[in-house]
């Protein structure tokens, strides 16, 4: 089920690239909208697995208070994700502030998807989404990683957000406030037992 619908998703995000790819619409590249790929729908769809199958959640965690380990309800591993989520670059107001490059590994195999804004005010400053990807299958994602730097009151916020496809996700937290030493938080969530 859980492979059903990130193939499904991966699909319908690489036709409809493919298909807006190759359509003569007459219009300047500047006026097209910009077909990004959906991470929130993606992180979404996992999410729902999580949610459907009723998966056992375990929360890794780590800061100046020292470190915990402790099993989470669905509904808190749902609300922990909340950053993978926003902002959506699909939506055409980010989506605008956004500029997509890729490649493709074939030693890994592998193809990436880059994006990156330079305005200032976006939180949001990278995203990295890794694909497998499969001639006969639909594209897999492997990995998105997020970049974001924002103020909260007088502290600096730093955030590294990684996703690993069906295992977990994790948030690296650095937080300073003026000149002060900056302070680490970590939290891992996994819903893979294997891990």
């Amino acid at each position: 089920m859980q492979f059903s619908i990130c193939k499904q998703l991966l699909g319908g995000w690489l036709m409809a690239s493919f298909l807006l790819g190759c359509k003569d619409s007459g219009k300047s590249p500047a006026s097209e909208e910009k077909q990004y790929f959906p991470v929130a729908d993606y992180v979404r769809s996992q999410l729902h697995v999580i949610d459907s199958l009723q998966l056992p959640v375990t929360l890794y965690r780590s800061g100046v208070n020292g470190s915990d380990t402790l099993l989470l309800s669905t509904k808190e591993c749902l609300e922990m994700a909340a950053p993978f989520q926003d902002p959506d670059i699909t939506d055409p107001a980010v989506a605008a502030k956004f500029t997509e490059t890729s490649f493709a590994d074939q030693s890994i195999p592998s193809v990436t998807f880059n994006y990156t804004t330079k305005d200032e005010k976006l939180p949001l400053k990278r995203v990295d989404v890794v694909l497998h990807p499969d001639p006969a299958l639909a594209e897999k994602v492997r990995t998105i990683y997020m970049e974001k730097m924002y103020s909260s009151g007088d502290t600096l916020i730093e955030e590294k957000l990684f996703w690993n496809n069906d295992h977990y996700y994790q948030i690296l937290r650095t937080s300073r406030i003026g000149s002060a030493p900056p302070t680490l938080s970590q939290v891992k969530v996994v819903w893979d037992p294997t891990e």
